[in-house]
């Protein structure tokens, strides 16, 4: 008995470690896709499209050590979708230097029965289409024809990036910051609470009053914060 609890204690430490990597990489990669709303040259966004892909490359790799072999909906490995996800995110790079002539995309036809024909067409579309109301059109296209044979875990990467270009044809250049935001919130609660803990005079009761009062009051904030940010989101779209 005594043999095995330091294995045991070492891979509770080990899926630890692994969980805040994850979280880490999804924090980044969660930063990136909204630097993709602002983005405006061909050449920026495929980088950032390739710098997404790199991160959920390496969300991939991190995830059956912090979540074990999770499967999706399909019975498919996360592992998996998560990297056909990847590949995604550097097939639509790729069509972004395609529209501006940094990298070339053949014109040809696929033959006649080819099972991604239509599939096929629908990307060389895409690498030859600049407007982002017709982008968006495409990738939301691409998406269903993806999610056939990738499955719908790794195909939604394209709604996310469909949702990216009608953020661009409405106009607007505000920079999304609701990630970070909600960090800094995080961490503020945590800070606070952290406070009440300590605070001299209190017995057990009163600090969970006050821990109860404090969560009530991030709790109604959040709620206001998640309404004025939707309305604003549909007004600016």
């Amino acid at each position: 008995m005594l043999k095995t609890i330091p294995g045991a204690l070492r891979a509770r430490i080990d899926r630890s470690t692994a969980r805040r990597r994850y979280a880490d990489l999804q924090d980044t990669l969660n930063e990136t896709f909204d630097d993709l709303y602002v983005a405006q040259d061909h050449d920026d966004r495929a980088a950032l499209q390739d710098r997404a892909a790199q991160l959920t490359e390496q969300l991939a790799e991190t995830h059956t050590a912090a979540w074990g072999r999770e499967a999706d909906a399909d019975g498919r490995p996360m592992a998996y979708s998560l990297a056909g996800r990847a590949a995604l995110l550097r097939q639509v790079a790729a069509t972004e230097r395609a529209v501006i002539g940094a990298v070339p995309w053949s014109d040809a036809e696929p033959l006649p029965g080819d099972e991604y024909r239509t599939e096929l067409l629908a990307w060389t579309e895409l690498a030859h289409t600049s407007a982002p109301d017709r982008r968006a059109s495409c990738l939301r296209r691409l998406h269903s024809l993806a999610a056939e044979h990738l499955g719908d875990r790794a195909a939604e990467v394209l709604v996310v990036l469909a949702e990216v270009e009608e953020h661009r044809a409405g106009g607007s250049t505000e920079h999304p910051s609701r990630h970070r935001l909600s960090r800094v919130l995080i961490h503020a609660l945590m800070a606070v609470l952290a406070v009440v803990g300590v605070v001299p005079g209190l017995d057990i009761l009163g600090r969970i009053v006050l821990w109860a009062v404090v969560l009530g009051a991030a709790y109604v904030a959040l709620c206001v914060y998640v309404g004025v940010r939707g309305r604003a989101e549909g007004v600016n779209r």
